[in-house]
Formats: structure tokens, C-alpha cells, sequence
């Protein structure tokens, strides 16, 4: 960079806007690592609609079997009975495990007290648990391939009861007589169960930054005032391990054209001209020697970061613990934090617009549908009909094995089936309406169709998101009762095909019996 002699004043130096982007605007996918502060892994599960965060599951489990209590009820924790609607919607394991612990005097043989509390894993709450097992088909590669194990064909414990006593586990044990798994269990609080802790986390949690200029200064930009060609350097490093190291170089001379960077996140006043886009922007002056010089000033908008601590509670007893942690707020004029364009619970509309639920009444759309999937674009998944095709159908076919569709005999493989489209177009071309009758209810030639095992454990997984963007469009709601089961396209046999109960726990039904269905389709 050349700067006529003239023109030499302070300069601000600013750390290179793309690592600091980068740094800031990490954000996770389901499936992929998540590292936290302290150096323990998990995989992510689940991610907030806003982006800012989410749930990640440990590698391994905490216990192969231990007890839930010693057989008294804990005040603080909820006893569900069999409200699945409650149940679902309770995702609050760390106040939950914090609640136990406290109450159980952190004991180590209880299952609130083999987890990492200390570093932020906690017992999941029955919702998380069960949006962790309809993510099963998503994650389970993935805790292998990090050096992990895949969740045991066992009982899990979660942080809730049933009555005094007994408390809520939920089954991911293989096909057993019945067929069923993921469904809630109530068990003794001296029964031995697994448990697999979890943890909350931020997209900013890990972003601590440190700079060491070669000026010796230790702030984010440096004032310096060169008199001969100089070059800068800063090494900028996170407490997590990250760093990169940044160069530049102030050349003093007397030519005529020069140009400077100013990062700034707030407007840029020059010349008595005010700059609030990022651009180049160019004046002309006159040199010592008469001539002209031309000066270019390479703008950058960046963002402004402001902290605030967040903690699980104001007011606690002595003896207690509570948990603080640093939410990071970031404006700029280009989102720095990942927001999905697309989240689960927006709005399908007829158009094919998407929506947020909170500005559906003023859209003036029509929806169609409800999101409760969507890939790692943010753009592309699926989303489920407002209104039940049937409540009570058979899926037809007794006897018959469709010899293009696949068969699943094992429940763990079934809940990888995610085809749901293909299914239904094989179903429907191996007979009419009368033959297979489920597969004729849905609207396939304009893309719906009966959802695949896998897609409909998934649906279930967001069941409460997605039970609150119903209301909002005035669909009806799918029931959190067990009592109620919904057909998919995936079949176990020549008689036999999967459901999902309105609890999630997963089953399979003869193609003769009536249940009810529930389009989906992509978008």
C-alpha cells in the first residue's frame, strides 16, 4: 500500500475480517462434532430454530446401569403418569438433573450422578430423549465415527417420574415380541437402566479471542504511525485452540496513488462525506511535488459484538450450584451467526413460499403444510400435510410381499428407510385403490405421499414445534396419546408394516388393520 508523504497520519490497524468472520459465524449441523470448553465431544442432535445453539449427545455412556433414585419422590420433578403431551414438551434436563442432584446429594450410583454436571452435561428430560432417538438415524454413524458408541440396545433413564417411586425411561432395544421401540417405559427407580448425558450448547461459547501484535499491543487494532515501509503482524487465538497470524505492510512513499483499509461497524465519515456500505471510494489531492495523488479508501462494514451473561437461575440455596454462560449478540449488515433460511415449524405455503410462523397472518398466503425436517442447505426437507388423509384405512396387500419394495425385519434398519416418495410411487404401482388403499388416499400426483418409517420417527421427533405451527394455520394436531398410530411406507413383510404411535414408539401392524395416515412431501 503506498501513502503520499502528505497524507501520513494514524493509521488503524484491524484483524483480517474474513478469519473473524469465520471464527464468529461457526454454527453445527445434525450429525456433525461438537467440541466443548473443557475438551469433551458430542454429536449434535438437535439445533434451535434461531441458529443460535443446540443440544449435542455425549460419545459414550455415562452408565451401563444404574439406579434412577432410591424409591422416594423428588419434589421439583414432574410425575407424568402417561401425559405423552407433557412429557414431549419437557425439555428441561439440566434444571431437572441440577433439581436431582441436589436432591440425591449428587450421589455417584443415582443416574443425575454420573454425568459431568461440573462441565455441563446433564440427564435429558423425556422430550429431549425422545427427539435424540428419532434423530438416531442421523447421528448414529457419526458417534461411531468420532470414537464413540452408538446408543446400546438398552433403557435410557430420563429426568422425570411417573409416581413416586417409578420413573420414565425410554426403549432403544432392538425388535422385541411385540415388535415396538422408542417408546417411554416406567420403571423402578432401582431398576438399572443406561444413561447418556447431553448438554446445551452456543454457536459463541467457544469464541474467546486473544491478539499479540508485533508492536507488543494486546487489542483488538493497534494506532501506529510509521515513518519508513513497515510491516505488521497479529496472532490471533481462541481459547479452544484456534489461531491464525495476519500480516500487513504500511509502505511510505512519496508516489502519487495509495489506497487504505478502514474496518469499522459503525459509518465512516471522510472528507466530510459519511460511508455506510463497505466499497471503494477514491479522492484526488495534490502532492508536495504538485502532482496529483490519488487516494482509495477500501471500506469494510464489519459487525459489533456486545456479551451478556445468562445463568439457569437468579436465586438459589446455599449448597446449590447454578450455571452461567456467555450469550454473544453480533450486528452487521451481513448476519455473522448462521440462521437456517428454513427452519422446523415454518410455514409450506401454497405457492411454495415458506414462512415464519410469526409473520404467517400478515402474509397473506395460504399454507399447505408444516416443515419437520430440513437438510444442511437450510433450503431443501420436508414438511407434513395440515390434515390427516384418513383416520382409520387399511394399508391392504395381506399376503403379499411388493417384491420392488424393501423389506425391513429389523427395526434398527427400518428407521433408516427415509424414501418415502419411492415407496409410495412402488406401492401404488402394484395395485389400484382398492388393493392398497392407504397409498391411494394420499395426493401423490401433486407430491405428497405416505411418509417412510424413518421420515415419520423424525416428524415425531418435532411433534411440539410442529403441534404449535398447526394451531397457528388452523390444522389439526396430531395427538400425543398412544392409543393413536399412523401408517408408513415401510414394509417388514408379506403382513406387516411399520407405524408410529402418537407417543413416537415405534411398532408394525398387519397390512389389514385400520390406521391412520398422514401425508408428507418435499420441498
Amino acid at each position: 500500500m503506498l501513502i503520499p508523504m502528505m497524507l501520513k497520519k494514524i493509521y488503524i490497524l484491524l484483524i483480517s475480517l474474513v478469519w473473524w468472520t469465520a471464527l464468529l459465524g461457526q454454527s453445527y449441523h445434525i450429525g456433525d462434532l461438537y467440541t466443548a470448553p473443557d475438551g469433551s465431544k458430542g454429536i449434535v442432535f438437535y439445533l434451535f430454530p434461531d441458529g443460535s445453539g443446540g443440544w449435542a449427545v455425549a460419545l459414550n455412556d455415562a452408565s451401563s446401569g444404574c439406579a434412577w433414585g432410591n424409591g422416594t419422590d423428588v419434589p421439583g420433578i414432574p410425575n407424568y403418569l402417561y401425559n405423552y403431551s407433557q412429557m414431549t414438551r419437557d425439555t428441561a434436563g439440566y434444571s431437572r438433573t441440577l433439581t436431582l442432584r441436589s436432591y440425591q446429594n449428587n450421589n455417584p450410583n443415582y443416574a443425575a450422578g454420573v454425568v459431568d454436571f461440573a462441565h455441563g452435561w446433564y440427564l435429558p428430560s423425556t422430550g429431549q430423549l425422545s427427539v435424540l432417538f428419532g434423530e438416531l438415524p442421523r447421528i448414529s454413524n457419526a458417534l461411531v465415527n468420532a470414537g464413540g458408541t452408538d446408543l446400546a440396545e438398552a433403557y435410557y433413564w430420563c429426568a422425570a417420574e411417573y409416581i413416586e417411586g417409578v420413573s420414565w425411561a425410554v426403549d432403544f432395544r432392538g425388535p422385541q415380541s411385540s415388535g415396538s421401540m422408542g417408546g417411554f417405559c416406567s420403571l423402578g427407580h432401582q431398576d438399572l437402566c443406561s444413561v447418556r448425558a447431553v448438554r446445551t450448547f452456543k454457536n459463541t461459547e467457544n469464541h474467546g479471542v486473544n491478539y499479540l501484535w508485533n508492536t507488543g499491543d494486546t487489542t483488538f487494532a493497534v494506532t501506529v504511525n510509521p515513518t519508513q515501509t513497515t510491516t505488521y503482524s497479529v496472532v490471533a487465538s481462541t481459547t479452544d485452540g484456534q489461531s491464525d497470524t495476519a500480516e500487513y505492510t504500511i509502505v511510505v512513499n512519496a508516489a502519487s496513488i495509495s489506497e487504505f483499509d478502514v474496518a469499522t461497524s459503525t459509518p465512516y465519515v471522510w472528507n466530510d462525506i459519511t460511508y455506510s456500505q463497505s466499497g471503494d471510494y477514491t479522492e484526488i489531492y495534490t502532492n508536495l511535488s504538485g502532482c496529483d495523488s490519488i487516494v482509495t479508501l477500501h471500506l469494510n462494514i464489519i459487525s459489533s459484538l456486545t456479551a451478556s451473561i445468562t445463568a439457569t437461575a437468579d436465586t438459589i440455596c446455599q449448597g446449590d450450584s447454578v450455571m452461567l454462560w456467555t450469550d454473544v449478540s453480533v450486528s452487521s449488515i451481513s448476519p455473522v451467526l448462521h440462521v437456517p433460511l428454513v427452519a422446523v415449524g415454518d410455514i409450506l405455503c401454497t405457492d411454495n413460499s415458506i414462512v415464519k410462523p410469526a409473520d404467517y397472518a400478515n402474509s397473506g398466503k395460504s399454507a399447505m403444510g408444516i416443515v419437520f425436517y430440513v437438510n444442511n442447505t437450510g433450503e431443501h426437507g420436508w414438511a407434513v400435510h395440515l390434515q390427516n388423509q384418513s383416520t382409520s384405512v387399511v394399508w391392504g396387500g395381506n399376503g403379499t410381499d411388493i417384491s420392488a419394495l424393501p423389506t425391513y425385519s429389523y427395526t434398527p434398519d427400518a428407521v433408516m428407510d427415509m424414501d418415502g416418495y419411492n415407496n409410495t410411487q412402488i406401492i401404488r404401482s402394484a395395485g389400484d385403490a382398492n388393493t392398497y388403499r392407504a397409498a391411494y388416499r394420499v395426493d401423490f400426483t401433486n407430491g405428497w405421499y405416505i411418509p417412510a418409517v424413518g421420515q415419520l420417527r423424525l416428524l415425531y421427533a418435532e411433534i411440539v414445534t410442529i403441534n404449535a405451527s398447526l394451531q397457528i394455520v388452523g390444522g389439526v394436531l396430531f395427538s400425543m396419546n398412544s392409543g393413536f398410530w399412523y401408517w408408513s411406507s415401510t414394509e417388514q413383510g408379506r403382513d406387516y408394516v411399520y407405524l408410529v404411535s402418537g407417543s413416537g414408539a415405534l411398532t408394525s401392524g398387519n397390512k389389514n388393520d385400520s390406521f391412520m395416515v398422514r401425508s408428507v412431501r418435499s420441498f
